[in-house]
């Protein structure tokens, strides 16, 4: 009699694929929190080290992120010290991601070489700059930056107003009768405002920030683009009445 029992098939199990796991967040905590100079070391060359070498090389190949003129190396290399030093302004307290705050870093750090080479091929071409200085100064947000104070200390002032207005709706959430989308894009603008200096700075043209701050948005709240675009409208006027308050001043 032949035996009809079938051998239950072996399952494959699946390797995971990506780099930044929870050991690796872990990593990040007890990095920040060490004290002992031997023992971070280790935390950073077997954990850390490994991590953000993938995460830049993929940062750098999925967003075209090459810097002209430079060699990749030489790109990585700058790309993992300049992580390293702002790593020590994350707070893992604040419920968010390792993974988002480095990969940001990482991606405005990168995007902002990127606008400085832009830039000094600008000043190298022969522009008329007379017809520059005009359309420059008649566009409010420059000629009011260049008149009354310095831009830094204008973008300043305005995150610091905006985001005392944004963390009061998200803190009174029901007040203002936030839904779940509204509440995560809030966390997310505080998050992002509170490094304006790596993201806005850096970048130089308004359309370009725009389209990166969208970005991540997505990325912190796992929102579709329509969804963001929808709950901004509840933040966007706080920004121009801090805007406006600033300028009337």
């Amino acid at each position: 009699m032949e035996n009809t029992e079938q051998t239950p098939k072996k399952h494959r199990t699946r390797e995971r694929k990506g780099y930044f796991y929870e050991r690796e967040e872990d990593a990040v905590k007890r990095y920040l929190t060490c004290e002992d100079e031997t023992e971070k070391n280790e935390i950073f060359n077997t954990i850390l080290r490994p991590a953000f070498t993938k995460m830049i090389e993929s940062i750098i190949r999925r967003y075209k992120l090459y810097v002209p003129d430079e060699e990749f190396q030489e790109t990585f290399d700058d790309t993992i010290s300049f992580l390293m030093m702002k790593i020590q302004c994350f707070n893992p307290n604040k419920n968010y991601k390792a993974y988002s705050y480095c990969g940001t870093i990482c991606k405005n750090y990168l995007m902002g070489k990127i606008n400085q080479y832009a830039k000094r091929q600008d000043r190298s071409s022969s522009f008329d700059t007379e017809a520059m200085q005009e359309d420059l100064t008649d566009n409010i947000d420059y000629s009011y930056s260049t008149e009354n104070e310095p831009k830094s200390a204008f973008l300043s002032s305005l995150t610091g107003l905006t985001i005392g207005k944004i963390e009061q709706m998200v803190n009174e959430r029901r007040k203002f009768n936030l839904n779940d989308s509204e509440y995560k894009i809030g966390k997310a603008l505080i998050l992002i405002l509170e490094h304006w200096e790596e993201i806005f700075t850096q970048m130089g043209s308004n359309k370009f920030n725009k389209s990166y701050i969208l970005l991540l948005l997505k990325e912190y709240t796992t929102l579709s683009s329509k969804e963001i675009r929808e709950g901004m409208k509840r933040f966007k006027e706080h920004y121009y009445l801090a805007k406006h308050e600033l300028i009337e001043r």
